[in-house]
């Protein structure tokens, strides 16, 4: 592997990185709704939705930095 396609894969993880932590700045910063109103509004609260939406976006993050880093690996 040259230089050049180790910068990019190194530039891309730590944009990745970068994303990912994002992400789960504002995930902690989410209100999360009481029991009840959880309870009452069943799973498609739109609270709770937009949380998993974000969590699975930090997963993707995660699965895009682990073949990131396989595809840098030499041969």
């Amino acid at each position: 592997m040259d230089h050049t396609s180790q910068y990019s894969g190194l530039s891309r993880l730590l944009d990745l990185n970068n994303q990912v932590h994002d992400l789960e700045k504002q995930i902690l910063r989410e209100p999360v709704p009481p029991a009840e109103a959880v309870r009452d509004a069943g799973e498609n609260s739109p609270s709770l939705s937009h949380i998993a939406s974000m969590q699975e976006e930090i997963d993707r993050g995660g699965r895009a930095s682990l073949v990131t880093c396989w595809l840098g690996l030499p041969d």
